[in-house]
């Protein structure tokens, strides 16, 4: 689905969807934010609750960190332009936890693998552009199927795990 097509489907902006994508979600309207995730079958953990990361002041450590592995439940799937991204679910930064991810196991970054760049509530580094999150799923896969099974799977596994 191009971003023209899911802003016509919620009743925004194009360039509403392309801040969404690029981290800047803070300057949606949470019930912007709700149609989307409605229509692309994402669950969100509380409707009524802003549950959208924000970023840290300047200066001022990122509260959070990611789980890097495209398998794990905290990362959501959805295809934009025929690409397979992945959300990351934020969890407690090292310093404030684990260092290791709550759900799967794997280590979490805490900055951009790209760049370094600290990170912004979205799939892609607010900085460099690039994916946080990487696929490493087979070329041949259906992103569309496969991400539309994937979450259906994660809301089952949140269900279960609340």
């Amino acid at each position: 689905m191009t971003q023209s097509a899911l802003a016509e489907a919620v009743g925004c902006k194009q360039s509403a969807i392309s801040m969404l994508e690029s981290g800047q979600s803070a300057k949606i309207a949470q019930e912007t934010v709700d149609k989307i995730a409605s229509l692309l079958g994402v669950p969100l953990e509380a409707p009524s609750a802003d549950l959208r990361p924000q970023a840290p002041a300047p200066g001022t450590p990122h509260p959070h960190a990611f789980c890097p592995n495209a398998l794990c439940y905290s990362n959501v799937p959805y295809v934009v332009n025929g690409e397979l991204l992945f959300w990351p679910r934020p969890q407690p930064a090292p310093t404030a936890g684990g260092t290791h991810c709550a759900v799967c196991g794997e280590l979490l970054e805490q900055r951009c693998p790209h760049c370094g760049a600290a990170l912004g509530a979205g799939a892609c580094c607010p900085v460099c552009g690039g994916m946080l999150v990487t696929n490493t799923l087979p070329a041949e896969t259906n992103g569309e199927a496969w991400a539309a099974q994937r979450r259906r799977e994660i809301a089952e596994w949140r269900s279960l795990t609340l």
